[in-house]
């Protein structure tokens, strides 16, 4: 079935607040989206601080971070409670508590990466380009459709509800 914008950002919507509960009920940790993030570097470094004005609300969390660089690493623990960090994304992805990706690094490893990710069976968001070779991005793409998992890609800014 054909996805538009609109379903998807509010199907993307519906999956992050899904786990949202009344307002009368505390969360538990086993209710959070538990987020991990590749590519902690200048591009990254502004969705980790996006994300981290959204936690409370969407009761999502980054709690694992990943860059090869360990100056980026570190400088991502400032967000928040300091998450696990990781130099490998393999290693991320190996990760059964974390529901969902993050994808920052340079735009030619976009489409790999995420279709590892859709493979580890991570929901994920995407900086834009999703890939600079066609046929990656259609192994990406496929890896997505065939789980049927929720994947945006796009610039950060663009893809906020206050926006």
């Amino acid at each position: 079935m054909p996805l538009d914008r609109r379903s998807f950002l509010n199907r993307s919507a519906a999956a992050l607040a899904g786990t949202a509960l009344s307002y009368n009920r505390i969360q538990g940790a086993n209710e959070r989206i538990s987020l991990g993030h590749i590519g902690v570097g200048a591009r990254g470094s502004e969705l980790a601080w996006i994300v981290s004005q959204f936690k409370d609300q969407n009761n999502a969390e980054v709690t694992a971070v990943c860059d090869l660089w360990k100056v980026n690493r570190e400088r991502a623990a400032a967000y928040g409670r300091p998450p696990r960090s990781l130099q490998y994304f393999e290693d991320l992805l190996a990760l059964k508590d974390v529901d969902a990706v993050l994808i920052a690094t340079p735009d030619f490893a976009h489409s790999p990466i995420l279709k590892l990710a859709a493979e580890a069976g991570k929901d994920a968001y995407c900086e834009k380009p999703m890939g600079n070779v066609l046929e990656q991005a259609k192994a990406a793409r496929d890896a997505v459709l065939a789980r049927n998992l929720i994947v945006q890609i796009g610039t950060q800014h663009r893809s906020e509800p206050t926006k």
